[in-house]
């Protein structure tokens, strides 16, 4: 007699959003997913369509459980404070980095969550391109410099590889990531900072 096939296991998105993290967010795969939850291959795609999908999934729910700066802040350290919660980000969430830059879309939470920034920097003297740019920038900013950075320190800690052959070793700010990036982020925002007394004293 012809066994019948048992029913399919019932699993939630945040399940599998869960296994993601349990398997690395930059390097995942739907058969490592399908393995850690003990489900078909096949059964994956009930819940999402492709592997893209399930990243940004993944990406949506990090960015909605960040911790946001206020909107209240003067717009030099309103920009300063949402990079530092990207560090977070890339520091608590190891891979966040590598998957965000090789993401092809951007995640819905976190266009609703970095809005109100926008908004506030509009406020604040900003036209809208400069206003998104800026968030935009210190995104890039934030994600290379971590990447760079980790890269650079996996490097230094190699045994046998002398000093001189390590880019940019000489200077530490290259290699402990933050500040290289705050001398970028510093130069940005002097730029920006122009651009707003220029907008200010056109303004009637």
């Amino acid at each position: 007699m012809r066994v019948k096939p048992g029913r399919p296991r019932q699993l939630t998105v945040d399940q599998i959003i869960d296994a993601v993290f349990a398997e690395g967010i930059a390097t995942f795969s739907m058969p490592q997913i399908a393995r850690r939850l003990g489900v078909a291959h096949s059964g994956l795609y009930r819940y999402v369509d492709s592997r893209e999908h399930l990243l940004v999934l993944a990406m949506d729910r990090i960015a909605r459980e960040a911790d946001w700066p206020s909107t209240d802040l003067a717009w030099r350290d309103e920009i300063s404070a949402i990079g530092d919660t990207l560090w977070v980000l890339c520091q608590s969430h190891p891979g966040y980095a590598i998957a965000a830059v090789g993401a092809r879309n951007v995640s819905p939470g976190f266009v609703e969550r970095l809005t109100p920034h926008v908004e506030s920097l509009c406020r604040q003297g900003l036209d809208l391109v400069d206003a998104t740019a800026a968030i935009e920038f210190i995104r890039t900013l934030v994600l290379n410099c971590s990447i760079d950075a980790a890269r650079m320190q996996a490097l230094a800690a190699q045994p046998g590889v002398p000093e001189h052959t390590i880019p940019g070793f000489s200077d530490p700010e290259k290699w402990s990531g933050r500040g290289w990036y705050q001398r970028h982020l510093d130069t940005h925002l002097d730029g920006l900072a122009l651009r707003v007394d220029v907008s200010r004293a056109a303004s009637p």
